[in-house]
């Protein structure tokens, strides 16, 4: 039976020891016998670490010292008193213990002296917050700038919610499981910053992100401090143990002899698996991207790099798309023969990123994979998207000439001149008058042809080709373009595809005015460089509204390249190719024409190559039979498409050129020797074998 405790003192409160432990006693193990007694019914306090902050009193739990006649834990001075040294046992704010700080100082130091647990974890407290970090969940801050200057800080909550999930889907693998998709833990707005909290190994991935657009504003993200995640925390893949791995997996895995780079079956290597790099996606991730890499150092030149690797094989991998090994078109764009056999293959999409690279492939595998069975003329694309490939799975698909007019960018159906049907050479004037406007003041040009209905967009295809010679250059920059690109393919909310279509003069004007100064080649001296169609179009609006079924109009495709002025300097920089599509109508503008549609699509320098005609049913070959060639002075603008000649006189002057090269006829009489018979360029060249003895000497250039 317990003894009963003497009854609590009425008068002042006693300072004993004795009498706080008989008070303690009283209050916890008898019930209650009636009068007052004091109840602390204050609410326990935390704060935003979880800690208990040690200024709150308690509700009586044994141990806190927050309870009854506990004048330390309300910071009193009878505390101060019993602490002759004036340092508290514990601060009031943070509950770190002094000398447990003090006690690991030292031993960081050099010191013996012990570290207890609890002030380890308070000192692993202190340094997460020094690093930026949440230090009750793991998580890293990260700031992110450029919110309130984009269009969607008007939305209700200041467009927080879609950053957000911009940030998460540019951040997430779209290859990974959706376990390990990044989420943002936490996000709060302090003034023109946004500050999110993530999982550690989430943070690279949110790093990457820095400098992308975001509703027409680049964003700038940056770790915590203001400093990237290390490398070396971050990125397995580039630990000195793992690039050691990686050399002896690339020596193994290289046969000298064949030139070949045997890469299949990566998952099932011994020294990989050792290792962990396909424990998680995020590492595997890293994997190509560093053996690329290593290659890169090992082999530092385009020529090494050709001449040490003809072969790769990627057999067996299990790849759904190439996504993950994209970088070898970057570190070797010259090799032979690649075998891409029992993948997971599935469409044409798994394949895009090498579309129009390996411009030197001759052979590629990919029985095994299940494309041959969803696309069953899969073959079709490979040859557009390889232009040297002779043999598809073991099988030849090209002859060597044709992988030889290929290459050399012709199709196996000729090349004809452009389509010109105008009228009244109304697209003709257009055309000479827009351009050179274009160059030299384009409000005049602006308030000239367009009018209140009138739209005009630009749009940038980055996947275009690149001309050969420009293949190995660095990639032209778009910053100037991208804030106005209307990609459809790229842009999926409605508010940014209605706000890049620009409508009326003035929007047009200033679209016009804030794109760099340009210059176009000439239409007279290079015509070459242009290649320009039109046709009629009928059941445009009418402007006056007199005719309910439309007004006739025309269309102009214009093809061609400009090269952007430096305007403090008047020097050309870089060249860009672009195709133009313009609807024209009626209206009160120049010429009594308007501008009803304007579409400007902007690619890097593709060449102008890929226009010029060439010989077709009309003309045949007659190589081997006269396999001499004459150098023949070609007037300007003859033989080459332009406003006001049709495609069949474009053709007959072409035919006309081929055979005087051919002959040494001038162009004169090589067009009456073609006329006489029936323009078929085979048979001119058997009745030039004929008459060659009865031809006078004007006949010819030169004898």
């Amino acid at each position: 039976m317990l003894q009963q405790a003497p009854t609590p003192p009425t008068g002042p409160r006693a300072t004993r020891t004795s009498a706080r432990t008989s008070e303690r006693l009283t209050s916890s193990r008898l019930p209650s016998r009636g009068g007052i007694q004091k109840r602390n019914s204050t609410p326990v306090r935390v704060d935003r670490d979880g800690d208990l902050v040690m200024g709150a009193a308690g509700s009586g739990s044994r141990g806190s010292g927050s309870g009854r006649g506990s004048a330390a834990g309300r910071g009193s001075t009878q505390s101060r008193r019993h602490d002759p040294l004036g340092v508290r046992s514990h601060h009031p704010s943070t509950g770190i213990d002094p000398s447990a700080i003090q006690k690991s100082i030292l031993r960081s130091m050099g010191s013996d002296e012990p570290v207890s647990r609890g002030a380890r974890s308070s000192l692993r407290s202190v340094r997460g917050r020094g690093r930026g970090q949440d230090t009750r969940e793991g998580l890293n801050r990260i700031t992110i700038k450029g919110l309130k200057q984009s269009k969607a800080a008007g939305n209700p909550d200041g467009g927080v919610s879609d950053l957000i999930g911009f940030l998460e889907r540019k951040a997430t693998n779209p290859d990974a499981p959706a376990r390990e998709a990044v989420k943002i833990k936490k996000s709060r707005l302090e003034g023109d910053i946004l500050i999110i909290s993530v999982r550690q190994e989430d943070t690279p991935k949110i790093l990457r992100i820095n400098h992308y657009m975001f509703a027409g504003v680049e964003l700038s993200i940056q770790g915590p401090h203001g400093k990237p995640i290390p490398l070396e925390n971050n990125a397995d893949s580039e630990t000195p143990n793992t690039i050691a791995v990686l050399k002896g997996v690339l020596s193994r895995r290289y046969n000298v002899e064949s030139k070949l780079l045997d890469l299949s079956q990566l998952g099932s290597d011994p020294e990989l698996v050792n290792i962990g790099m396909f424990s998680t996606t995020s590492r595997e991730s890293k994997f190509f991207p560093a053996l690329m890499k290593i290659c890169n150092n090992i082999f530092t030149t385009a020529k090494e790099k050709e001449e040490a690797i003809i072969s790769v094989s990627l057999a067996n991998n299990a790849l759904p798309s190439i996504s993950s090994v994209t970088t070898l078109a970057q570190t070797f764009p010259a090799i032979r023969n690649l075998d891409l056999s029992n993948n997971q293959l599935k469409n044409l999409t798994s394949l895009d990123g090498w579309r129009w690279k390996f411009r030197k492939l001759d052979h590629l595998i990919l029985t095994g994979n299940p494309i041959e069975a969803e696309v069953p003329n899969y073959k079709d694309d490979m040859l557009k998207w390889f232009p040297s490939l002779t043999t598809l799975n073991t099988i030849q698909i090209r002859s060597p000439e044709e992988t030889k007019a290929a290459a050399n960018g012709r199709l196996p159906i000729p090349i004809l001149g452009p389509s010109f049907r105008d009228e009244a050479s109304i697209s003709e004037t257009f055309v000479k008058q827009f351009f050179p406007a274009y160059d030299s003041d384009r409000v005049s040009l602006a308030n000239g042809y367009y009018d209140a209905q009138s739209t005009f967009s630009l749009s940038i295809n980055t996947s275009a080709p690149r001309a050969p010679e420009t293949t190995d250059q660095k990639m032209p920059c778009w910053d100037t373009y991208i804030k106005r690109s209307r990609n459809l393919m790229k842009i999926a909310h409605l508010p940014a595809k209605m706000s890049r279509l620009h409508t009326g003069t003035d929007s047009i004007r200033d679209a016009f005015t804030t794109l760099p100064a340009t210059q176009h080649p000439s239409l007279i001296a290079e015509p070459q460089k242009w290649c320009i169609e039109c046709h009629t179009v009928p059941g445009l609006p009418d402007p006056t509204g007199q005719s309910i079924s439309g007004v006739g109009g025309l269309i102009v495709i214009v093809h061609g390249e400009f090269s952007e002025v430096d305007v403090s300097t008047g020097q050309a920089t870089t060249i860009r190719s672009f195709d133009r599509t313009f609807v024209l109508g009626a209206g009160a503008g120049i010429g009594g024409i308007r501008v009803v549609c304007d579409t400007l699509v902007l690619r890097s320098y593709g060449g102008h190559e890929a226009w010029q005609p060439e010989v077709g049913d009309m003309g045949g070959s007659i190589q081997a039979q006269t396999p001499a060639q004459h150098t023949i002075k070609v007037p300007a603008r003859f033989a080459v498409p332009g406003p006001g000649k049709s495609e069949e006189q474009v053709q007959k002057e072409v035919l006309a050129v081929e055979l005087s090269k051919a002959t040494g006829m001038t162009l004169q009489y090589s067009g009456m020797c073609l006329e006489q018979s029936g323009w078929n360029l085979a048979n001119a060249a058997s009745a030039f074998e004929l008459a060659k003895p009865t031809l006078p000497e004007e006949a010819f250039v030169s004898r």
